[in-house]
């Protein structure tokens, strides 16, 4: 009843065209629902009187209903409400009833009002024309009105050049209007410039005609899912791995059945994945030029997630990939990942770090020595190297056993680094063996740091503004915050040559 009341309204009082007066009464029940809650009646045999009642003394804005019939939902029309405007106008009317004998379906006008409002305000018999300059190019009707719902941007400006050479190269290829229709989508929006430089480009790709039919046959997405754009970025993304001509063909004509973002989006997730486990360059471009073609339907999980499931280090999972890319398939979202088996090499590695944790003093299969384990990074032929290091570096062997029972990780650093550290605090600085062996974890840090540091402690010191006692770690442990706040801003000028010595050592 209510929606018999708002036609009664628009046709008979505002005096609309029947079409549009009964398209916005019985296509706008968001509307015409808002409306039934600012009426008073006390049933529904007085709706009708009601609402008359009201609409004498509170018009409403009639783009409201106009737009909610048109096919467009509040959130995506309060923001084409005119604030100044009321009524709809005569020129609005006029391109409405063009667009709809034209043949364009009234729910979708919304769409055109959304992205091509300017076709509202056409003067009589501009939309008309431009319309018939696209029927004079052989556009049936039924196609035009499905290219005016898909593209309304067509109908701003000239005639739009490029979508009457996308058909001429479509057609030459043996794909009619329908073909097209059937594979348009009226949810969205095409930019015929684009879908015809991607075309242009398949064409030059493909020099057998043949090919380039049955690929665009069997992947009509190429050239129509976001107008193209996302095939020309995959273009341009295996032109910069540096694929053959050969390989940009294989992997189109074996392209996976997923979206063409989405086959973007996995590649570039897998190049990640491959730059992350230091893959050198040359390898990267020897797996994309061979196996593009299925690794754009791999979405992988993060790199950091595979590393702890595949129980392995960036190193092994390289080798694994070279060996045999495939196996990436196995570590997609929503599979389970197993842990890659141990080698020869891992087993030998294994034994050797267990038989230094032995010679430290661990005890065999205890909890601690599984801990110490896996603290300790690198081959176990490295960590006897370093011990001895550190060994040849001034230090008695129980004292750096204990340094490295009291700190695992400074057995993760390699030889050089850590003699340049000691050579630093003890020759550089004056600083005796024991301070290392009761702050063993000083050797984690970097020489920067360091040097950062104590270079400031000792510009402090010399103003008298530093105790010279004063602990290691208290000095390279503490937080950027925290040195800057208890020892930097002791000066007027600590600031200005803490931001100096940076510039000079980091």
């Amino acid at each position: 009843m209510a929606e018999e009341a708002m036609l009664d309204y628009f046709y008979s009082t505002r005096s609309l065209q029947y079409m549009v007066a009964e398209s916005m009464s019985k296509n706008s029940p968001l509307f015409i629902g808002n409306l039934l809650k600012k009426v008073n009646f006390v049933g529904a045999s007085d709706i009708s009187q009601c609402i008359t009642r009201h609409l004498r003394f509170h018009p409403v804005n009639e783009f409201e209903p106009f737009l909610e019939s048109s096919g467009l939902k509040p959130t995506e029309y309060t923001h084409l409400v005119p604030s100044d405007e009321l009524f709809l106008n005569k020129l609005l009317l006029e391109n409405h009833h063009v667009l709809c004998y034209s043949g364009v379906d009234p729910k979708r006008i919304g769409k055109i009002f959304e992205e091509a409002r300017e076709v509202f305000g056409y003067e009589t018999g501009v939309l008309a024309s431009k319309i018939k300059a696209y029927e004079d190019l052989g556009f049936s009707r039924l196609f035009l009105s499905k290219l005016i719902a898909c593209s309304p941007r067509i109908l701003i400006g000239a005639t739009n050049v490029q979508l009457p050479k996308v058909m001429e190269k479509l057609k030459a290829l043996g794909f009619d209007s329908d073909w097209v229709m059937k594979h348009l989508s009226e949810e969205a929006s095409y930019d015929w410039s684009s879908v015809y430089r991607t075309l242009s480009f398949l064409r030059d790709l493909f020099v057998d005609e043949d090919e380039l039919r049955g690929l665009i046959r069997e992947h009509p997405r190429l050239i129509f899912e976001d107008s193209g754009e996302w095939t020309l970025i995959l273009a341009g993304f295996q032109t910069k791995l540096g694929s053959s001509r050969s390989e940009f063909c294989s992997l189109f004509q074996r392209f996976p059945q997923v979206q063409v973002e989405r086959c973007v989006m996995n590649l570039r997730s897998c190049f990640l994945f491959l730059k992350e486990i230091e893959m050198e360059d040359d390898e990267i471009r020897r797996v994309f030029g061979s196996h593009s073609w299925w690794l754009g339907s791999c979405r992988l999980k993060k790199t950091s997630s595979l590393l702890i499931n595949l129980k392995a280090y960036k190193s092994r999972v390289c080798e694994v990939v070279k060996e045999n890319p495939e196996e990436i398939k196995k570590w997609t979202m929503g599979s389970k990942v197993e842990p890659l088996p141990d080698t020869e090499g891992y087993m030998d590695s294994k034994a050797m770090k267990t038989q230094f944790l032995l010679d430290l003093g661990y005890k065999e299969n205890s909890e601690e020595m599984e801990r110490a384990l896996k603290s300790f990074r690198g081959r176990g032929s490295e960590l006897r190297e370093r011990f001895n290091v550190l060994v040849s570096l001034g230090f008695n062997e129980k004292d750096v056993k204990d340094m490295v029972k009291a700190s695992p990780n400074i057995l993760t650093q390699a030889c050089d680094v850590l003699e340049t550290k000691v050579n630093y605090l003890v020759n550089e600085l004056g600083y005796p063996h024991s301070t290392l062996v009761a702050f063993p974890s000083c050797l984690k840090f970097t020489l920067q740091r360091m040097k950062l540091r104590f270079e400031m402690f000792s510009w402090l010191r010399a103003r008298g503004k530093a105790n010279p006692k004063l602990a290691v770690s208290t000095l390279v442990a503490s937080s950027d915050k925290d040195f800057v706040k208890y020892f930097v801003n002791r000066h007027p000028d600590g600031l200005k040559h803490f931001e100096d010595l940076k510039n000079q050592l980091l």
